[in-house]
């Protein structure tokens, strides 16, 4: 069974315990679907903030640079 989840500006898919996060990409508006993890899943709906974090680990494959650096410091 398929459940969407509906952020502010994203969706997330999940299906069969696994999750995908998609967006519709400027300037062509198209969308863009990448894999996640519940964890990733989890935080995209904590804040605005959060759920851009995420996205830009989906897409990049890294943290934010402050992300990263907060990450350390703990």
């Amino acid at each position: 069974m398929e459940t969407i989840h509906r952020g502010d500006g994203f969706t997330i898919i999940e299906k069969d315990g696994k999750y995908q996060i998609f967006w519709v990409q400027e300037p062509y508006n198209v969308p863009v679907f990448y894999s996640i993890s519940k964890c990733n899943m989890e935080k995209a709906f904590k804040s605005d903030q959060d759920a851009y974090e995420v996205m830009i680990y989906a897409e990049t494959g890294q943290w934010p640079s402050d992300v990263e650096e907060e990450t350390r410091n703990k």
